[in-house]
């Protein structure tokens, strides 16, 4: 069975005739216009106001967490496999999940991890590992307030801008903190746009749990 305007080969006679209704090649053919157009037309013009930008944010301003099944997360998996990107594509995904971090920096996985770096609750805060958490306690026990770091610092990285957040701030000093186990180039890059920032590496965390860093390390007297 094939299209009286196309020529295209059908399956059955509902299909021809579904395929001929809406054929390109159909002077007369129907027009669909999505419900989305309108609905599009209708924010740009203020008629109606977006509550929420994605089902995550819909769950959390509800109160309730929005999980994704192992098999759609699976089903998504195999759909983006072997896809090409063009390079503007590339630049626009780069682009919108820079927005997405700016808006939501406190975003991790389903998994709640970080990396292969466990995310600990701690006084509300959410901490990037065992060495963060030692950080804070040590921090506490020296009654100096933190809090972690909500407005990131841009930085360029091959070529590309990025956003850095240190881990902790020091409101009363106007200090950043950077707890790391080992730094990489793009790590100086990084650091580099922060003046006020110490970074605590391995041998202040174990002065840490011994309680004998002295807090001349963090410049304050």
């Amino acid at each position: 069975m094939e299209c009286s305007y196309c020529n295209k080969v059908c399956k059955n006679d509902n299909s021809l005739r579904n395929h001929e209704r809406l054929c390109k090649s159909n002077p007369e053919r129907q027009i669909l216009i999505s419900n989305f157009i309108k609905y599009n037309e209708k924010l740009k013009n203020g008629e109606l106001t977006k509550e929420y930008s994605n089902q995550h944010i819909k769950a959390k301003l509800n109160g309730s967490v929005y999980i994704v099944s192992d098999e759609t997360r699976l089903k998504l998996s195999n759909s983006s496999k072997g896809r090409v990107y063009t390079e503007e594509q590339k630049r626009n995904h780069s682009r919108a999940m820079r927005n997405a971090v700016l808006k939501n920096p406190d975003s991790y996985t389903a998994n709640n991890v970080s990396g292969r770096t466990p995310i600990i609750n701690y006084k509300n805060f959410k901490l990037k590992g065992s060495w963060e958490l030692e950080t804070a306690k040590w921090l506490d026990r020296q009654n100096i307030k933190w809090t972690t770091v909500k407005e990131g610092f841009d930085y360029f990285w091959e070529n590309s801008l990025h956003t850095y957040y240190p881990d902790f701030y020091l409101p009363e000093y106007n200090m950043f903190i950077e707890v790391k186990g080992y730094e990489r180039e793009r790590d100086k890059a990084k650091w580099s746009v922060v003046n006020n920032l110490i970074v605590i590496k391995k041998h202040e965390i174990n002065l840490m749990k011994k309680n004998s860093l002295s807090l001349d390390f963090l410049k304050i007297k």
